[in-house]
């Protein structure tokens, strides 16, 4: 278009923000052109030089005198443009035409309208068609064809990528990168580069995938270049938006001019949302909203939060209370610098949102209200009293379904009134018209979340394609949580692939928070590791807090169930710095205090898991549907850690039961293999076989296979299942499972098995590297039997009697009984069977050499 433009004569402004690919497009052009034997003549704006009269033009080798005693004039600037251009195919480029000096704007539009030579210019979005660049007003003008380079598709950037990076994105990764960069090609391809630089983008066999959070340092001299030209009140206006977030219109032009949001709306770094009857304001592309949180300005943040609070007129104790908040003098300089930025977050979220409240206290804005102040703690008090200041029965359906939804989990999760959140459920659906189905999906979570999967779920959440693109979304995270929580990892997997894109890929979604389970569950471990992660990082990036609790939750589990305890400990870190998550992720909360006392019971740290357990304890709440929700665990590694196993099977078994009763059958499945994996009975594995058979995926039945060799002592089946154990997570059981299959098969005389164990325990080995896993597990314990005790007890495993053991060690009997009573009474075992049992569990869990 632009060529058949330039070709019969006309002239062309090509508009767009920076790195809109503007100077992109002029190039293309121009090889189009010279291809067709047209003499193009190329002129650029500096900045620097703007004040430099005809610079650009002099620049360019157009005009200038040839003795520099001489001076340079228009007239001979002009003269030289016009020989330049004398050809009849001519046409002047001028790239950067807002950099560009009067001076020479000047002359290259007087040449324009005296000789009808075509312009091709590319200028920024903002200034209007009709003034110079400097921004004075200018009627002479000659009209141009406007061709505006908008942000590209999805599909479009993909390709871009796909060349630019010489292979394919993936699918999430992709999302991300659109999402941030808004489809602003020149930042998308600054975004991809820096965090390939920084190893945060790495190739892999199924494409290009993000493996930390795309930001980088790197990128604050391309945003910065992206923010040129904007005027020190504009870029104050947009920076506030950005401390805000998302906000009412209304609210936005309390705190900023028209003329500025105008601007900001023009130069494509806002954009306006309609949502029901607001108008929402945000800054774009998403990658600005990063910058500003990243920029270490502290004094600038709180001159503006300042300005805030001062043009909206909030005084309320909340602000004092954020004001007033400190950090835990042992807190890192990375999570300090995150939980500052959450807490000015929350500062300036909780004023925006009370405001818009107060002035239009309708349902929607008391849901926003609540969440805001439900990211502080002191902040939770004045919950209630939104909840009964608002009238549920005004505003649109949506509206009304999310406050009564909210105001629901609120009376379940804190008030710990399941009965009485179902029946406002059930009795608030007047008028919602389809947004009741809502109602129907929360009464599911929450009766799931806390006493037992409903047997009519199926029912409640039945999908109809006639409602709402919300109300399915909603039904169908809460289809996922129920089929997850069953163990159905086949279907929530088919269930998430049915969900759209924009929520599949957004780390703050339901959705895209549960399918790290999914992963997990389907025994794709590594994937379930690098989906979590990446979304702790995404979410930490977007200080969204519950996001990050959310994440961090099943990356810190993984860290358990790998063994690798340095990961839980860096996750771990980084969530109790924030402090208590929000009330309604009371489930979290648990589930985070019982891995940090597993751990330290693990590690020998008995006062520190006993003050973890302690506080999971004071929360009351099990979950059911989540391993590690439940504080039997930690109880039953303190049983275990005090010598007593054969307890903390009991309890571990006593959970799982409990749990598969009330529908939580991943949860139990979990439990119950736990248990066994300290102590089983036939009977038990014989029970465990036709319970498990309803639980679908590879995290689950590589460990029942890997016990039920283990129990049967047979080699083969040992090295077989080290790889699948391995696979899902489980790298030190799969050390310990080689070990056990070395010592069976060296007893059985198969030296073969015994090859072939040894040298899939140096390939684990090798690649686990220099990075330690556990392989003790519940047999941490506090005894500590003397070497003569030790050697002793692991003689009567074998089968030996006293006597025979007094003559080996060349002892007297006597001396055999009294070291034998010592063992019994500090592993609090009662008889010689169950120290057998004992030592032989023992012996299979000795860790590897070096771990």
């Amino acid at each position: 278009m632009a060529e058949s433009v330039v070709r019969s004569g006309g002239s062309i402004d090509v508009v767009g923000g920076r790195f809109s690919g503007r100077s992109a497009f002029l190039s293309a052009l121009r090889t189009r052109l010279e291809n067709h034997e047209w003499n193009v003549v190329s002129v650029r704006g500096v900045a620097s030089l703007r004040q430099h009269g005809l610079a650009a033009m002099h620049l360019a080798g157009l005009g200038g005198p040839s003795d520099p005693r001489l001076g340079s004039t228009l007239q001979t600037t002009a003269d030289a443009l016009r020989e330049a251009t004398r050809a009849p195919r001519s046409v002047l480029f001028l790239d950067d035409w807002d950099d560009l000096d009067e001076s020479s704007w000047g002359v290259a539009e007087s040449v324009r309208r005296t000789t009808g030579l075509p312009i091709v210019l590319s200028r920024l979005l903002g200034l209007r068609a009709r003034h110079t660049p400097s921004g004075l007003t200018a009627s002479t003008l000659e009209p141009s064809y406007v061709i505006e380079m908008v942000p590209i598709r999805f599909d479009e950037l993909e390709q871009v990528l796909r060349e630019h990076l010489e292979g394919p994105v993936e699918t999430s990764t992709m999302s991300r990168i659109y999402a941030k960069s808004g489809g602003i090609i020149g930042l998308a391809l600054s975004l991809v580069d820096s965090a390939r630089r920084e190893s945060r983008l790495v190739n892999t066999p199924g494409g290009w995938v993000a493996v930390r959070d795309l930001w980088t340092p790197g990128l604050n001299g391309v945003v910065e270049g992206h923010l040129e030209n904007l005027g020190q009140d504009a870029r104050d206006a947009l920076e506030i938006i950005a401390l805000v977030g998302v906000a009412d219109v209304e609210t936005v032009r309390k705190l900023i001019s028209w003329e500025t949001l105008e601007l900001l709306e023009e130069r494509a770094m806002v954009e306006l949302v309609a949502s029901g009857s607001r108008q929402l304001v945000s800054v774009v592309p998403a990658l600005l909203v990063e910058f500003f949180r990243h920029q270490p300005l502290a004094a600038r943040r709180i001159r503006l939060t300042e300005l805030i609070m001062e043009r909206l007129g909030a005084e309320s104790p909340v602000n004092v209370l954020i004001a007033n908040s400190a950090l835990s003098s042992d807190v890192g300089e990375g999570d300090a610098l995150f939980v500052r930025l959450l807490q000015e977050r929350a500062r300036t979220r909780s004023i925006v949102s009370r405001v818009e409240w107060t002035e239009n206290p309708k349902p929607r804005t008391a849901v926003q209200y609540v969440h805001a102040l439900l990211q502080i703690a002191d902040g939770r008090n004045f919950v209630a009293d939104v909840f009964a200041k608002t009238d549920s029965s005004i505003g649109d359906s949506s509206g009304r379904a999310e406050f009564v939804v909210m105001r629901a989990e609120w009376r379940a999760l804190v008030l710990n009134d399941l009965d009485g959140a179902l029946d406002d459920l059930s009795s608030s659906r007047e008028g919602l018209d389809d947004y009741a189905r809502v109602l129907d999906a929360t009464a599911v979570r929450l009766e799931t979340m806390m006493r037992e999967v409903p047997v009519d779920f199926a029912s409640l959440l039945e999908l109809d394609d006639a409602l709402p693109d919300a109300v399915r979304l909603v039904l169908k995270e809460t289809q996922l949580l129920v089929l997850i929580t069953l163990g159905r990892f086949k279907d929530a997997h088919r269930v998430f692939a049915s969900i759209p894109e924009r929520h599949s890929t957004n780390v703050s979604s339901r959705a895209n928070q549960l399918f790290g389970w999914v992963l997990l569950g389907e025994g794709a471990f590594d994937d379930a590791v690098q989906w979590s992660s990446r979304g702790l990082d995404e979410a930490h990036g977007l200080l969204d807090a519950d996001a990050t609790f959310n994440h961090g939750y099943l990356l810190a589990l993984c860290g358990v169930f790998q063994g690798d305890y340095a990961m839980t400990h860096e996750v771990l870190d980084t969530l109790f710095a924030i402090g208590e998550p929000s009330p309604l992720l009371v489930h979290t909360d648990v589930a985070l205090l019982c891995i940090a006392s597993v751990v330290a019971f693990r590690e020998g740290n008995s006062a520190l898991g006993e003050r973890y357990l302690t506080e999971a304890e004071a929360v009351g709440f099990v979950g059911l549907n989540m391993p590690g929700q439940n504080p039997l665990w930690p109880r039953a590694q303190l049983s275990a850690f005090n010598g007593s196993p054969q307890a903390a099977a009991a309890e571990m078994w006593r959970a799982g039961v409990l749990q598969w009763k009330a529908g939580g059958r991943f949860s139990a499945a979990v439990a119950l293999l736990t248990s066994a994996e300290i102590v089983v009975t036939d009977e038990q594995l014989d029970q465990m076989k036709a319970m498990l058979h309803e639980v679908d995926g590879e995290f689950v039945h590589a460990y029942l296979r890997f016990l039920i060799a283990r129990h049967t002592r047979d080699a083969a089946c040992l090295v077989a299942e080290a790889e699948a154990l391995a696979n899902t997570g489980r790298s030190g059981l799969a050390l310990n499972s080689l070990k056990l299959a070395i010592e069976v098969a060296s007893h059985d005389q198969r030296q073969d098995l015994v090859d072939e164990a040894e040298e899939s325990k140096a390939a684990l080995l090798l690649k686990l590297g220099n990075r330690g896993v556990d392989t003790r597990r519940f047999l941490v314990s506090s005894v500590t039997l003397t070497e003569r005790e030790m050697e002793i007890a692991q003689l009567v495993a074998t089968g030996l009697a006293n006597p025979e053991i007094a003559t080996r060690l060349v002892v007297s009997v006597r001396t055999v009984e009294s070291h034998l009573h010592r063992i019994l009474r500090k592993t609090s075992l009662a008889n010689r069977a169950e120290l057998i049992a004992y030592i032989r569990g023992l012996e299979s869990h000795l860790p590897a050499p070096g771990y």
